[in-house]
């Protein structure tokens, strides 16, 4: 209404000018021109601008609470703020400087701020008995702030142990309490069923005083998902039966396999040659492959038929030409000698007896290069060869890793032997003394989590292929293709399927609700969603919140933790939290970095470790936490048969602590205890017996690190920090195919490993012990110690002394002729690190360890348990 006054005001004043040069008798004489406008006169047509916005501003938003961004870029686009004068008007450089030099109220969003500032501080005030109590502890000025803040879409950032949960509670209670939304106008969103269950049952319990607190829906996005199908389309759709149980929706894909086989021999020719020669990717091009495998003479990958190898492509080929029943030697010694004073017998890759000849597997690009790491005396060495076969008169036939990676290499090695007289006879049951082939369920697998991230991330059949051109030379182009090939048909019948029973799968529950959401065919009654565990979140999940709230009027609340983001594999995206102005428009990002569980001693820790990755978010977590004694604590083995024995007497020290007094118990009258491991085989054997002998003191419990988010303990035992495939962390890759439809990959090493290594130190209330190997420690502890934030215990062992030089391994005693040096246990992977031993009665240990701890300390001294 002001406005429109103010409006009517100005044209009246116009129609008078206008009016009054109309009035004029003839023969006037109109006024000279007006002199320049003074720096006075320019101050007023300012005050007098600036008194018409701040008129209209009052109008709109002079009542209201907090103001969302949206809503202050939608009045600024209608009534842009008045401009300084000097900034229109040409004016002396003296007074352009004198108008310079006034203060400026002219900032777009510099009243919008101020205003919401008001706000905040204001409710703080006012609403302090509720924020006091409407969770069983005050909330922190943080809480607070996330709960009052109602811009259009908001990211709070929770460190672990922050209390999001109470967040979530207490902010519906805010909107309650200030009529911002009825209770059915709010949603709550949650990762699992758990999750979503006691939300929704805080929410009923902490909030009972609001009427209709029931409409509050808390489901999970599956579950919402469902419904939302349900009311767009007039009829629920039902799960297929084969994804409703774990395990089974892998059985349909192998159903769908061998039924395709049966069908065309030409897929079954394709699935069995992926199985058998490809299942294995041969890594990046150049890259350093960590080995897999040992002979006793090298480290490298096991073959099929038994043989280990210096490399993964020489793998892939020997298992050809294996299931290709070729008879062939791994690097036989040449017929001709060659053995010098400098140089030993010279060995070729691969020799074929049956037609007398060599080949060569070259590390060789395109372009005839070696991968940097080689050194120049590769490529010599590559003329060398070529150059005794010619002298000598033998046959060597040639591949490069290039032509591995479009398959030309075997494609010619084909060609090659059948024009010898070679009889190719490819049989993929061949029986196996290495390496097996992948089974159909192993396959089966990969296919299923692939299809889950294609149809959670919308990709087409085009844009997988294109991903796959893409890659280019540097990753395995042929074996994506095979993968892409096979995956077409899988994923047809598996829709098929669904199509003929009239199901849906999961996937199809978010995909589904967010297109009858996006085209109106479904009309939500949310103003207001709150959803939890955001780092989880996939681009569906995603999609699925932007349609939810794509209203000027809708308000978003995502609370997670980047630092705990370790569900990449169920397509989890990371990106939605680092770049999530880029998903959701006028956004604001806050922080919960008070933790109510860890010691802040270890809140230091962890926090250094994890933030070592330069892509996680920054934060600077405080503690509550009155917890003094040492939070961390680890202790080394070389016989990890004796690991348990060691935990029994930690646990019977404990106990009698508690009998005695001298230890508190936990908020239940018993001491909680939680056994972690990076795996299920990780338990120990006599968890059940510990858990039955201390049943009085404590409450003992064993998770894997995945399904121990969210809980806590007063101490915390990681177990199976080893360097190993199956160790902490774990080097067993994902199938990189995955990656065609997955999330760009991270580029920091071990990156989810390190957050899910954060996750288990971060479970403990008091303390964390580590269990871990001192012939193969895990990288992680090595870097805590090179860090000096940890002291290893050699329990029954020589003390290790981490690597100075890649601050990951460890040194252990190495001979070279008759002399002992120490080296670094990952020279395999490129850490050339050595140190001589000038006495060699000290060459059973390494010397100088500061980060090791004497034995003599014991197991169980007092700050380990008090």
């Amino acid at each position: 209404m002001l406005e429109w006054i103010l409006v009517g005001a100005a044209g009246l004043v116009l129609d008078g000018l206008i009016k009054g040069s109309r009035d004029k008798k003839p023969g006037y004489l109109s006024p000279a021109p007006n002199p320049a406008p003074t720096p006075q006169r320019l101050e007023q047509q300012r005050k007098l601008q600036q008194a018409t916005w701040d008129a209209l501003f009052a109008a709109q938003f002079g009542q209201s609470g907090w103001i969302p961004s949206g809503a202050a870029q939608r009045f600024l686009a209608q009534h842009p703020p008045p401009q300084p004068a000097w900034s229109t008007t040409r004016l002396s450089e003296s007074i352009r400087a004198q108008q310079q030099g006034l203060p400026d109220p002219h900032r777009s969003t510099l009243r919008f701020d101020l205003h919401n500032q008001a706000i905040l501080e204001r409710h703080k005030v006012e609403l302090k008995t509720f924020f006091d109590t409407v969770e069983k502890s005050p909330l922190t000025d943080e809480q607070i702030h996330a709960c009052i803040c109602m811009d259009d879409n908001v990211m709070v950032v929770a460190a672990a142990g922050s209390g999001k949960t109470s967040t979530m509670v207490a902010k519906t209670g805010y909107l309650l309490r200030q009529n911002l939304a009825a209770p059915s106008q709010i949603l709550l969103l949650a990762f699992n069923r758990d999750a979503a269950e006691e939300l929704g049952a805080r929410v009923r319990e902490r909030l009972a005083e609001f009427q209709g607190i029931e409409a509050v829906t808390a489901q999970t996005f599956h579950t919402f998902g469902l419904a939302v199908i349900g009311r767009a389309t007039g009829k629920k759709p039902s799960l297929a039966p084969w994804v409703e149980t774990n395990g089974k929706d892998i059985a349909a894909v192998v159903d769908i396999a061998r039924s395709l086989a049966q069908q065309d021999p030409a897929f079954k020719l394709d699935w069995d040659v992926f199985r058998t020669v490809y299942a294995r990717d041969v890594g990046t091009a150049g890259e350093r492959a960590e080995p897999e495998a040992s002979d006793g003479k090298r480290r490298g990958f096991r073959t099929a038929d038994g043989k280990v190898v210096k490399s993964r492509e020489e793998q892939l080929i020997c298992n050809w030409l294996f299931f290709n029943g070729v008879v062939y030697a791994y690097e036989p010694a040449y017929e001709h000698d060659t053995a010098s004073e400098q140089y030993r017998q010279y060995r070729p890759d691969f020799y074929y007896p049956e037609i007398g000849l060599y080949h060569e597997h070259f590390a060789l690009d395109e372009n005839g290069k070696a991968p940097p790491h080689f050194g120049d005396k590769y490529v010599a060495g590559v003329h060398w060869k070529r150059a005794l076969h010619k002298e000598n008169g033998t046959e060597l036939f040639e591949t490069t890793s290039a032509e591995i990676r479009t398959n030309e290499a075997l494609n010619r090695l084909r060609d090659e032997l059948v024009s010898r007289g070679v009889e190719l006879n490819y049989d993929a049951t061949r029986k196996t003394v290495g390496q097996p082939p992948l089974t159909d369920k192993q396959l089966a697998r990969t296919l299923r989590v692939f299809q889950q991230h294609v149809k959670n991330n919308g990709l087409s059949q085009v844009e997988l292929e294109r991903a796959a051109q893409d890659q280019g030379g540097r990753r395995h182009g042929y074996r994506a293709g095979l993968f892409l090939k096979i995956f077409e048909r899988v994923s047809a019948e598996w829709e098929r399927r669904l199509r003929a029973g009239g199901y849906i799968d999961f996937e199809d529950m978010l995909r589904l609700a967010a297109e009858h959401i996006e085209t109106g065919r479904y009309e939500s009654p949310y103003s207001v969603v709150l959803a939890d565990e955001f780092q989880d979140s996939s681009r569906a999940r995603v999609r699925l919140l932007q349609a939810l709230t794509k209203a000027d009027d809708a308000h978003l609340t995502v609370v997670g933790d980047d630092w705990q983001g370790i569900n990449r594999f169920a397509g989890a995206d990371l990106a939605v939290m680092s770049e999530f102005g880029a998903f959701f428009s006028h956004s604001t990002t806050l922080q919960l970095a008070t933790t109510f569980r860890c010691p802040q001693a270890l809140c230091d820790v962890t926090s250094e470790f994890v933030q070592a990755n330069p892509k996680q978010l920054k934060k600077i977590v405080r503690s509550t936490s009155g917890y003094e004694n040492r939070p961390l604590q680890a202790y080394g083995f070389t016989d990890p048969s004796k690991i348990e024995a060691h935990i029994e007497q930690q646990l019977e020290h404990m106990a009698s602590l508690l009998d005695q007094g001298k230890l508190q118990a936990g908020k239940e009258g018993r001491t909680t205890v939680l056994f972690l491991g990076r795996y299920l085989n990780d338990e120990p054997k006599r968890l059940q017996r510990w858990a039955r002998r201390f049943a009085e003191q404590l409450d003992v419990r064993f998770k894997t690190v995945h399904a121990s988010k969210g809980l806590e303990a007063e101490y915390v035992y990681v177990l199976g920090l080893v360097e190993d495939r199956l160790g902490f962390p774990s080097q067993i890759e994902d199938d990189p195919v995955l990656q065609l439809a997955m999330p760009a990959a991270e580029t920091f090493a071990m990156a989810e490993e390190r957050r899910l290594f954060y996750v288990a130190l971060t479970r403990a209330s008091r303390q964390v012990r580590l269990y871990t190997s001192l012939e193969k420690p895990s990288r992680f502890v090595t870097e805590l110690v090179s860090r000096e934030q940890l002291v290893v215990e050699a329990v029954d062992g020589e003390a290790l002394e981490t690597c100075p030089k890649c601050q990951s391994g460890v040194l252990k005693l190495r001979t070279s002729g008759h002399s002992p040096f120490h080296g670094c246990s990952r020279y395999s992977v490129g850490c050339d690190f050595t140190r001589p031993i000038k006495d060699p009665e000290t060459a059973a240990s390494p010397a100088g360890r500061p980060d090791v701890r004497s034995p003599t300390s014991g197991p169980a001294s007092k700050d380990a348990t008090t």
